[in-house]
């Protein structure tokens, strides 16, 4: 007989040391982010942060709570994730501790540590709860893949390298020069 694994809220793990995700029940220790990975969070939060504020959103870096089902009372919420950003634009859903609903845009840096829960449970819980566009960034390869929802689902799929401009599904007149996203190579140096 398997021994069923435990299940917790955010009442559980909210006193833990360190940061944390709960995605069904299933806690998650985040490690601490490389050079590499805040190098590119901190890239992608400049490039972003004055296209959004001009228009009323606000752009938020990790560590911050996101409670993606609003409905759930906020200690007993199952699923609480920390993207490396997200870009909000209703205002009312942000609280002094963590928001609530999904953000309108996610931006995720792969680590080793993460990037199958990264491709895998949280591609399937942004686009369950509608997140109108997932940012994958992936640094070994010097790429970011954007996928936009609709109808119900990532309906839309573009991958941009370092030399590209990327543009956005959601936010047509958004482009980010990459150039300067990612970190210079070794052989740049």
């Amino acid at each position: 007989m398997q021994k069923e694994k435990p299940f917790y809220t955010y009442r559980d793990i909210e006193h833990w040391e360190g940061n944390w995700e709960l995605i069904d029940g299933v806690p998650y220790l985040l490690a601490s982010p490389s050079f590499e990975h805040q190098y590119v969070v901190g890239q992608l939060h400049l490039a972003l942060a004055s296209y959004f504020q001009a228009r009323g959103c606000h752009v938020i870096l990790a560590p911050f709570d996101v409670q993606l089902d609003p409905e759930e009372p906020e200690r007993m919420a199952k699923t609480v994730v920390q993207p490396d950003l997200s870009v909000v634009c209703r205002v009312e859903q942000i609280g002094n501790r963590r928001m609530k609903g999904a953000p309108d845009l996610v931006v995720e840096v792969l680590s080793p540590s993460t990037a199958l829960r990264d491709r895998n449970q949280k591609y399937y819980l942004y686009e369950k709860y509608g997140v109108h566009e997932y940012w994958i960034v992936d640094p070994s390869n010097r790429t970011i893949e954007v996928l936009s929802w609709q109808d119900g689902r990532f309906q839309q799929r573009a991958v941009f390298g370092p030399s590209d401009e990327l543009v956005s599904f959601w936010q047509p007149d958004l482009t980010v020069s990459l150039a300067p996203v990612f970190p210079p190579e070794e052989s740049d140096v």
